[in-house]
């Protein structure tokens, strides 16, 4: 929140393993339109894009929340746009796959030092398409993903510290699970003692 200029991006795009098709990947889609509630910040811009247009009666219900604001001038303030794509293909490949829509969106970034893009979840296809706008990515980069597993993080930890934690590295099939808990077992025999 603040009164700079400003250019919000969502692109709230299902890159995930599930395949959502029609109405329900448009729900998903429109569930970040509680962001609108940012154009309450005179000077913030806003873009939406959605696989599908937006009904105006959801767009106006949302305006209408915002306090103090009159609906009309925050309403110059918002961009939807739409690849009119009902395939269950993820919204941020859509987007990839069409350059004059990517060129119509970054025309709508007055100044990419200060915009940014949220997308749903960061894999490379969201990275991919805010190197392709030109602006940030506001998550991490997809190359970490494997750094916020329990896996990554024990490695962290190995790593950072003189004492890592007594775990077995890395995720098991249910034959070699036994094995693993004897092995950590036989290095520290208190381990679980206690435990109801």
């Amino acid at each position: 929140m603040g009164q700079d200029e400003q250019t919000i991006v969502v692109v709230p795009s299902m890159t995930v393993d599930k395949v959502f098709h029609g109405t329900e990947q448009q729900a998903y889609e429109e569930r970040f339109l509680f962001l609108l509630l940012l154009l309450r910040q005179p000077r913030a811009r806003l873009v939406y894009v959605t696989s599908l247009a937006i009904p105006p009666s959801v767009i106006d219900y949302y305006l209408g929340l915002l306090p103090g604001v009159i609906a009309s001038h925050a309403r110059r303030r918002l961009f939807l746009i739409s690849p009119l794509d009902a395939s269950s293909r993820p919204l941020s490949r859509k987007l990839l796959d069409r350059p004059r829509l990517l060129a119509q969106i970054r025309a709508l970034i007055p100044d990419p030092d200060r915009a940014h893009l949220v997308p749903f979840n960061t894999t490379p296809l969201e990275r991919d398409l805010a190197v392709a706008l030109g602006i940030p990515m506001y998550g991490c980069d997809p190359k970490h993903f494997p750094l916020g597993t329990k896996t990554g993080c024990r490695r962290i930890f190995a790593e950072l510290c003189d004492q890592p934690p007594d775990r077995h590295r890395g995720p098991l099939e249910r034959e070699r699970l036994v094995d693993a808990v004897a092995t950590m077992r036989e290095r520290k025999p208190t381990l679980g003692a206690g435990a109801s």
